[in-house]
């Protein structure tokens, strides 16, 4: 929930625990549990991943001129942006339980091997040049190609 509106471009995005607030340019934002404060995924934070590119002085790889070129205040589609953000956070920590659940479901059970899939029907293609392997071009548009192994890409011919 949007507790208090960003009134100037944040430096810095910060979590007060005891209150459950994100706050960001003046703005609130809460309740945030800390599970959600901390979602990470490959090893980064979602939140502060997300905070750092939007933030007054922006973070991430420096690669051209066009890199210092930002916003100077904060444009309301990223508060819709970090509500929908925090909401998909909040749903994933409260899926967690089920999902490792499901995990120790699946994982107690044997897995199907290639011969009893193959008794219950399944087939695989023969070779690279089973047309089930390859991608259907009827729907390909013009300036992409077919690569030499098969795949689909660009023409720059």
């Amino acid at each position: 929930m949007n507790l208090a509106a960003i009134a100037e471009m944040p430096s810095e995005m910060i979590f007060n625990e005891a209150t459950g607030e994100v706050r960001l340019g003046g703005g609130a934002f809460g309740p945030v549990s800390p599970a959600v404060w901390e979602y990470t995924v490959g090893g980064k934070n979602v939140l502060r991943s997300w905070f750092g590119y939007r933030k007054a002085e922006p973070g991430g790889k420096k690669s051209s001129p066009l890199d210092d070129v930002h916003v100077s205040s904060w444009p309301p589609e990223w508060t819709s942006e970090l509500l929908d953000l925090l909401s998909v956070l909040t749903r994933l920590v409260g899926l967690e339980e089920a999902q490792v659940e499901l995990l120790d479901e699946i994982m107690s059970v044997s897995l199907a091997s290639r011969d009893m899939l193959a008794s219950a029907g399944a087939v695989w293609p023969d070779g690279t040049k089973d047309s089930q392997r390859r991608p259907d071009y009827s729907s390909a548009q013009p300036g992409f190609d077919e690569g030499d192994e098969g795949q689909l890409g660009f023409s720059f011919t």
